[in-house]
């Protein structure tokens, strides 16, 4: 049985693809007008406001988002591969099952039980079974979820993108304050973080996803970062099976 240096390999091209578009995408707001938001004039920040909302966003992005996301979608799929054994008993098509319903009914049953017909190992079905999206409180917005269907989004059409309205930019040297606030109030949220810093904190315009789980809007950058950091996390899982 081969080892997991190909799926390592599509994680580390994946990872490079995401700090590369993340690069170009602040470089494209860099050459603008409006690089950051003025946070103490309205009229201006209003007038940036409407400048980006007007700009086209580059097709490219949409094209590398789509790239990144299928790496993350057929590092699953490697793995139902690596470990198979025996023949295919039928012609179904073997590959990472993604279901956001637990398969009850007869027809459901046997198109999951399909896809990984070839594995005996119960340790790796266990893992299968578990991170399944109807096992999460919103599947919608399991992560798994999310890189499946963003996968047959861009395998038909391109990923929705749309001008966001803004993300906040810290200073690295306050890193370590932030995360200790962070840590003391876990139930705060980024922007609700990022406003106890407001001093230190500068807003950037930000290209972002729509229909993102159950989030009507998140940055690319934010959102390629969640799912690449899950699909490491539980492609690792795996190869220590």
């Amino acid at each position: 049985m081969q080892d997991f240096k190909g799926i390592a390999e599509k994680l580390k091209r994946a990872e490079e693809n995401v700090y590369n578009l993340c690069s170009e995408m602040d470089g494209f707001f860099e050459e603008s007008d409006y690089p950051f938001f003025p946070e103490d004039n309205r009229d201006l920040h209003l007038k940036a406001i409407e400048y980006h909302r007007n700009r086209v966003i580059p097709p490219r992005f949409s094209m590398l988002s789509g790239e990144i996301i299928h790496h993350l979608r057929s590092c699953f799929d490697h793995v139902i591969w690596h470990f198979s054994v025996g023949p295919q008993i039928n012609n179904m098509p073997v590959d990472f099952p993604v279901f956001a319903r637990k398969p009850i009914d007869k027809g459901d049953i046997a198109r999951f039980e399909g896809k990984i017909q070839r594995i005996t190992d119960f340790r790796v079905r266990d893992v299968i079974e578990r991170i399944q999206p109807y096992n999460a409180s919103d599947p919608t917005d399991d992560p798994l979820c999310i890189i499946h269907n963003f996968d047959i989004i861009d395998k038909h059409r391109e990923l929705i993108l749309c001008e966001g309205a803004s993300s906040a930019v810290l200073p690295r040297s306050m890193l370590g304050a932030i995360e200790s606030y962070q840590q003391a109030h876990p139930e705060l949220s980024p922007p609700q973080v990022a406003r106890h810093f407001k001093g230190e904190v500068r807003f950037q315009p930000c290209v972002s996803f729509r229909d993102f789980g159950k989030r009507d809007i998140i940055s690319v950058s934010e959102g390629l970062i969640r799912l690449f950091n899950y699909t490491f996390a539980t492609i690792d899982e795996f190869r220590i099976l």
